[in-house]
């Protein structure tokens, strides 16, 4: 399938502002004309959506197994792909993810130690060798991250397995990123998410203008 769009993901740490941040993109570049997709991760497919709330909701935090959280998670990009993002592409479009395979090999290979290799074998599956051309990575002090989360709800979300991991799983899953974005400079632009909303949005317009020119 022809994939001429261009792809942006968004990833970081709980709270890192990723939504907010995806939400502020789509509106510039469709001000300016541009056909653009919103979707998300786990999700954006009626399969995601209900595997998502499986993932992130099903039981206490070790009520999911490492082994079948990341072959959920990749049964939702597998749909999702399918049904949804590479169509897109190939109609010429721009897809705005919220979070996509890099989150997988944070928080399934760092995070719960699962074999990087078998979990890049998933990703060969699942995204069909699609990656995203850019990804943003919103880089936030992992405790101010779980701080703004829990202010989303007013108090913390204690049905959400991954926000109430430990603080030190947080902190192994903003490293990971970090050094994902190390070993993939040429995708990767890390920004401070602790900067006000409109600075990061700025800042994330000029890479994405830099990258579609």
């Amino acid at each position: 399938m022809d994939t001429s769009g261009f792809f942006i993901s968004f990833e970081g740490v709980e709270g890192a502002g990723k939504s907010t941040q995806a939400r502020l993109l789509a509106e510039e570049l469709r001000a300016r004309r541009l056909q653009v997709l919103e979707t998300r991760e786990p999700g954006g497919t009626p399969l995601g959506e209900k595997l998502r709330s499986l993932v992130k909701h099903f039981g206490e935090p070790g009520g999911v197994s490492p082994e079948a959280e990341v072959l959920l998670v990749c049964a939702c990009r597998a749909q999702l792909m399918r049904d949804v993002i590479l169509p897109f592409l190939a109609s010429g479009g721009v897809v705005i993810c919220d979070r996509f395979a890099d989150s997988t090999t944070v928080y399934q290979g760092f995070g719960r130690s699962l074999d990087l290799a078998t979990i890049d074998c998933l990703h060969a599956l699942a995204t069909r060798g699609r990656w995203p051309d850019l990804t943003i990575l919103l880089d936030l002090d992992s405790r101010a991250g779980l701080e703004r989360a829990a202010g989303r709800h007013g108090i913390p979300d204690r049905t959400d397995r991954f926000e109430t991991e430990s603080p030190a799983f947080h902190e192994v899953i903003r490293q990971g990123f970090l050094r994902v974005a190390a070993a993939n400079p040429g995708r990767f632009r890390v920004i401070p998410a602790d900067l006000p909303v409109p600075e990061v949005h700025r800042r994330i317009m000029a890479e994405v203008l830099h990258a579609l020119a």
